[in-house]
Protein backbone atom coordinates (compact mmCIF):
# COMPACT_ATOMS: atom_id res chain seq x y z
CA UNK A 1 0.00 0.00 0.00
CA UNK A 2 2.88 2.06 1.02
CA UNK A 3 4.25 1.99 -2.66
CA UNK A 4 1.01 1.86 -4.23
CA UNK A 5 0.60 5.87 -2.06
CA UNK A 6 4.43 7.30 -3.26
CA UNK A 7 4.37 6.01 -6.98
CA UNK A 8 0.47 6.03 -7.73
CA UNK A 9 -1.75 8.23 -5.78
CA UNK A 10 0.83 11.08 -5.28
CA UNK A 11 1.79 11.28 -8.83
CA UNK A 12 -2.17 11.81 -9.78
CA UNK A 13 -2.71 14.07 -7.16
CA UNK A 14 -0.50 16.14 -7.58
CA UNK A 15 -0.92 16.59 -10.64
CA UNK A 16 -4.63 16.38 -11.14
CA UNK A 17 -5.65 18.32 -7.77
CA UNK A 18 -2.77 20.82 -6.96
CA UNK A 19 -2.18 21.09 -10.76
CA UNK A 20 1.81 21.00 -10.59
CA UNK A 21 4.69 19.68 -13.73
CA UNK A 22 6.60 16.73 -13.83
CA UNK A 23 9.61 18.57 -12.69
CA UNK A 24 7.44 19.58 -9.35
CA UNK A 25 6.33 15.76 -8.81
CA UNK A 26 9.54 14.34 -9.02
CA UNK A 27 10.84 16.69 -6.32
CA UNK A 28 7.97 15.15 -4.22
CA UNK A 29 8.71 11.74 -5.10
CA UNK A 30 12.44 12.80 -4.27
CA UNK A 31 11.52 14.14 -0.77
CA UNK A 32 9.72 11.15 0.69
CA UNK A 33 12.42 8.75 -0.75
CA UNK A 34 15.63 10.78 0.52
CA UNK A 35 14.18 11.28 3.93
CA UNK A 36 13.27 7.33 3.84
CA UNK A 37 17.11 7.14 3.26
CA UNK A 38 18.35 9.41 5.98
CA UNK A 39 16.17 7.68 8.23
CA UNK A 40 17.22 4.54 7.67
CA UNK A 41 20.34 4.42 10.19
CA UNK A 42 19.15 6.12 12.84
CA UNK A 43 15.62 4.30 12.98
CA UNK A 44 18.20 0.89 13.07
CA UNK A 45 19.93 2.04 15.85
CA UNK A 46 15.97 2.63 17.40
CA UNK A 47 15.30 -0.74 16.55
CA UNK A 48 18.12 -2.22 18.46
CA UNK A 49 17.83 -0.27 21.51
CA UNK A 50 14.20 -0.15 21.89
CA UNK A 51 12.83 -3.20 20.32
CA UNK A 52 10.78 -4.27 17.38
CA UNK A 53 7.50 -3.81 18.10
CA UNK A 54 7.89 -0.25 19.37
CA UNK A 55 9.40 0.95 16.38
CA UNK A 56 6.84 -0.91 14.02
CA UNK A 57 3.76 0.58 15.71
CA UNK A 58 5.15 4.45 16.22
CA UNK A 59 6.53 4.13 12.36
CA UNK A 60 3.29 2.80 11.15
CA UNK A 61 1.44 5.76 13.02
CA UNK A 62 3.52 8.16 11.70
CA UNK A 63 3.13 6.60 8.13
CA UNK A 64 -0.76 6.92 8.83
CA UNK A 65 -1.01 10.03 9.44
CA UNK A 66 1.04 11.04 6.66
CA UNK A 67 -1.60 9.38 4.39
CA UNK A 68 -4.08 11.60 6.30
CA UNK A 69 -2.53 14.20 5.46
CA UNK A 70 -2.58 14.45 1.89
CA UNK A 71 -5.87 15.61 1.19
CA UNK A 72 -5.48 18.35 3.20
CA UNK A 73 -2.39 19.97 1.13
CA UNK A 74 -2.86 22.60 -0.89
CA UNK A 75 0.50 23.39 -2.35
CA UNK A 76 3.84 22.75 -3.27
CA UNK A 77 5.17 23.92 0.05
CA UNK A 78 2.51 21.59 1.80
CA UNK A 79 2.61 18.48 -0.47
CA UNK A 80 6.37 18.25 -0.10
CA UNK A 81 5.90 18.59 3.90
CA UNK A 82 3.39 15.60 3.40
CA UNK A 83 6.07 13.27 1.07
CA UNK A 84 9.00 14.26 4.10
CA UNK A 85 6.98 12.82 6.99
CA UNK A 86 5.99 10.03 4.35
CA UNK A 87 9.41 8.90 4.42
CA UNK A 88 9.66 9.48 7.81
CA UNK A 89 6.84 6.41 8.52
CA UNK A 90 8.46 4.41 5.65
CA UNK A 91 11.85 3.92 6.48
CA UNK A 92 10.62 2.45 9.90
CA UNK A 93 7.97 0.83 9.07
CA UNK A 94 9.83 -1.35 6.20
CA UNK A 95 12.95 -2.13 8.30
CA UNK A 96 11.75 -3.18 11.42
CA UNK A 97 9.31 -5.57 10.54
CA UNK A 98 12.17 -7.46 8.44
CA UNK A 99 14.12 -7.36 11.80
CA UNK A 100 11.16 -8.78 13.48
CA UNK A 101 10.79 -11.51 11.12
CA UNK A 102 14.60 -12.35 11.06
CA UNK A 103 14.50 -12.72 14.85
CA UNK A 104 11.48 -15.13 15.10
CA UNK A 105 12.70 -17.24 12.21
CA UNK A 106 16.15 -17.49 13.49
CA UNK A 107 15.57 -21.05 14.84
CA UNK A 108 13.19 -22.26 11.43
CA UNK A 109 14.42 -22.99 8.33
CA UNK A 110 15.78 -19.10 7.62
CA UNK A 111 15.79 -18.90 4.06
CA UNK A 112 12.18 -20.42 3.23
CA UNK A 113 11.06 -18.06 6.43
CA UNK A 114 12.43 -14.70 5.21
CA UNK A 115 11.77 -16.10 1.44
CA UNK A 116 7.49 -16.01 2.44
CA UNK A 117 7.95 -12.86 4.03
CA UNK A 118 9.56 -11.31 1.05
CA UNK A 119 6.47 -13.11 -1.01
CA UNK A 120 4.00 -11.48 0.69
CA UNK A 121 5.99 -8.32 0.56
CA UNK A 122 6.40 -8.11 -3.14
CA UNK A 123 2.93 -9.51 -3.77
CA UNK A 124 1.72 -6.51 -1.79
CA UNK A 125 3.54 -4.04 -3.79
CA UNK A 126 2.08 -5.66 -6.87
CA UNK A 127 -1.82 -5.84 -5.26
CA UNK A 128 -1.12 -2.27 -3.90
CA UNK A 129 -1.25 0.16 -6.69
CA UNK A 130 -3.57 -1.39 -8.76
CA UNK A 131 -6.03 -1.56 -5.63
CA UNK A 132 -5.56 2.14 -4.26
CA UNK A 133 -5.50 2.74 -8.51
CA UNK A 134 -8.95 1.28 -8.93
CA UNK A 135 -10.48 3.27 -5.72
CA UNK A 136 -9.35 6.27 -7.43
CA UNK A 137 -11.16 5.50 -10.04
CA UNK A 138 -14.41 4.07 -9.03
CA UNK A 139 -14.36 7.52 -6.26
CA UNK A 140 -11.86 10.43 -6.24
CA UNK A 141 -8.44 10.75 -5.35
CA UNK A 142 -8.54 11.54 -1.70
CA UNK A 143 -10.09 7.98 -1.17
CA UNK A 144 -7.08 6.18 -1.74
CA UNK A 145 -5.18 8.16 1.37
CA UNK A 146 -8.22 7.59 3.77
CA UNK A 147 -8.08 3.91 2.55
CA UNK A 148 -4.38 3.55 3.11
CA UNK A 149 -4.57 5.61 6.63
CA UNK A 150 -7.40 2.87 7.60
CA UNK A 151 -5.46 -0.18 6.69
CA UNK A 152 -2.53 0.66 8.63
CA UNK A 153 -3.91 1.92 11.81
CA UNK A 154 -5.68 -2.16 11.65
CA UNK A 155 -2.10 -3.27 10.90
CA UNK A 156 -0.70 -0.88 14.03
CA UNK A 157 -3.63 -2.83 16.76
CA UNK A 158 -2.88 -6.17 14.89
CA UNK A 159 0.85 -5.70 16.21
CA UNK A 160 0.29 -4.25 19.27
CA UNK A 161 -2.05 -7.40 19.94
CA UNK A 162 -0.09 -10.09 18.43
CA UNK A 163 2.82 -9.77 17.62
CA UNK A 164 5.70 -10.17 20.16
CA UNK A 165 8.74 -8.37 20.91
CA UNK A 166 12.28 -9.88 20.43
CA UNK A 167 14.66 -7.93 20.86
CA UNK A 168 15.43 -4.94 23.21
CA UNK A 169 18.90 -4.01 23.90
CA UNK A 170 17.44 -0.97 26.65
CA UNK A 171 15.61 -4.27 28.70
CA UNK A 172 18.84 -6.26 28.19
CA UNK A 173 20.98 -3.89 29.64
CA UNK A 174 18.23 -3.18 32.55
CA UNK A 175 18.92 -6.79 33.14
CA UNK A 176 22.20 -6.53 33.73
CA UNK A 177 23.39 -7.53 30.12
CA UNK A 178 26.23 -4.84 28.76
CA UNK A 179 26.64 -4.50 25.01
CA UNK A 180 30.09 -3.01 24.39
CA UNK A 181 30.28 -0.01 22.26
CA UNK A 182 32.63 -1.26 19.18
CA UNK A 183 34.12 1.61 17.38
CA UNK A 184 35.58 0.56 13.88
CA UNK A 185 38.06 2.91 12.61
CA UNK A 186 38.67 3.34 8.88
CA UNK A 187 41.01 6.08 6.73
CA UNK A 188 40.57 7.06 3.59
CA UNK A 189 43.16 8.64 1.35
CA UNK A 190 41.29 11.22 -1.09
CA UNK A 191 43.48 13.20 -3.86
CA UNK A 192 42.86 16.93 -3.87
CA UNK A 193 44.74 19.67 -5.43
CA UNK A 194 46.87 20.86 -2.66
CA UNK A 195 48.23 17.11 -2.14
CA UNK A 196 46.92 13.85 -0.41
CA UNK A 197 43.56 14.24 2.30
CA UNK A 198 43.79 11.96 4.79
CA UNK A 199 40.14 11.51 6.42
CA UNK A 200 39.31 9.13 9.50
CA UNK A 201 36.58 7.79 9.76
CA UNK A 202 34.71 6.48 13.16
CA UNK A 203 31.74 4.39 13.39
CA UNK A 204 30.15 3.05 16.22
CA UNK A 205 28.27 -0.34 15.89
Amino acid sequence: MRTGIRSTIIPLYASSILHLDTDAIGFIISCATITNLIITIPVGHAIDYYGRKPIIVETLIVTAIASLSFPFTTSFITICAAAVLLGVGTGGAGTAPFALATDATIDLPHGISIGLYRLFGDVGFVVGPILLGFIADNSNLMMPFYVTAVIIVINVVLVQLFAKETYSRKNKKAAGVDYPIICVISFAKIKCHRGNLIICIIRSR
